[in-house]
């Protein structure tokens, strides 16, 4: 049997201070990829000139935008895509690097286990060694329904693998401000695709204040990513398990419209539940896929007919907490490879260093 081609795809803006490091990094592979795509997307700076340079060590293909408009980083990922010609897709950030057996841990594993590959990471500031991504969220998914879980929070890394054809028939990268792999990632699962990972760390993930995800409020930018899924979602338990993940990002206001308010009485068992909170009941709402949502002040419970909570979420300085919730796999886990920076910050401030 032959194997899978692998074509590599990065995405360029302004990425002369790293992108020798993240083609560096493809050269030095075990097993070479069959093809690299770079997509510079109109930089100003040098990265041009540099990409360029590497075209006789690799088999690489360099697309340029010229403008006027940027292309964003969903839509340079996809002009990569549709250059390849391989069988798989495997995708490097320009700011990013991979250690020398990448390519062949992450085609072995799909080998093993076709679906979307999600790379075990390590992280980097840029100075010093390497670090193990110890942010807890590393350890998703868990047994059980993985688009659930992708639904609570994204747990794959952007630096993952998938089969072209797959993400061909989903109809690709689409235009996304932010959480444009989170987006394709959701849509990949939905459509059969498992989640695997190789057994060893071999993605060195950058962690940097300037990058791109920094300039967001992450609660607020996640919704759109959340609320594409749930106008193109069917499933009943998928629909609420996305209502669920909204409404611990930014609570009632991320449900909008879709509530339908309460005039009359509530079953008594929910009538009973909602007298017996601390706090006054403010609205009363019925949703479809939800059940009973039960508004008080800073706080939301949603339960069926029969008061049996299904998330019961806390607001505390503009973060929304699920204190208790029925199903643990939609229980959002907020940590991300991000931390690692803030933990670099918080050691140099206590160093005293600037």
């Amino acid at each position: 049997m032959s194997r899978n081609t692998v074509g590599v795809v990065i995405a360029a803006m302004n990425s002369a201070a790293f992108i020798d490091q993240a083609l560096g990094s493809l050269a030095m592979q075990t097993t070479l990829a069959d093809q690299v795509v770079v997509v510079d997307d109109n930089s100003g700076d040098d990265t041009v000139r540099l990409v360029e340079r590497w075209r006789a060590i690799l088999p690489l293909t360099l697309l340029r935008n010229h403008g006027p408009r940027r292309l964003g980083v969903w839509g340079a990922r996809r002009a990569a895509i549709e250059a390849l010609e391989t069988d798989l897709v495997l995708q490097l950030d320009g700011d990013d690097v991979v250690l020398p057996h990448h390519v062949a841990a992450m085609s072995e594993t799909y080998a093993a286990a076709p679906g979307l590959i999600s790379p075990r990471p390590l992280t980097w500031t840029g100075q010093g060694p390497f670090r193990p991504a110890t942010y807890t969220k590393g350890g998703l998914p868990v047994p059980g329904d993985q688009l659930i879980q992708l639904l609570a929070q994204n747990y794959v890394v952007v630096g993952s693998l998938f089969a072209r054809e797959l993400y061909e028939r989903i109809g690709g990268y689409r235009h996304v401000a932010y959480g444009e792999e989170w987006d394709l990632w959701l849509r990949l699962v939905a459509a059969g695709a498992r989640v695997s990972k190789p057994d060893e760390p071999s993605y060195v993930y950058r962690v940097r204040a300037s990058s791109y995800a920094g300039g967001f409020a992450r609660n607020e930018a996640e919704t759109e990513v959340l609320n594409r899924f749930l106008e193109e979602a069917e499933h009943p338990v998928h629909r609420q398990a996305v209502k669920v993940a909204l409404l611990q990002r930014t609570g009632l206001a991320a449900l909008g419209g879709a509530l339908t308010p309460v005039s009359g009485p509530l079953p008594e068992p929910v009538r009973a539940f909602a007298a017996g909170h601390e706090r006054p009941l403010t609205r009363a709402y019925r949703d479809q896929d939800l059940g009973w949502v039960l508004a008080f002040d800073s706080e939301v419970a949603v339960t069926d007919d029969h008061a049996r909570v299904i998330v019961h979420v806390v607001e505390k300085d503009g973060n929304y907490e699920a204190v208790e919730i029925a199903d643990p796999l939609m229980r959002r886990d907020a940590s991300s490879l991000r931390d690692i920076l803030r933990g670099e910050r918080g050691e140099r401030g206590e160093r005293g260093e600037r």
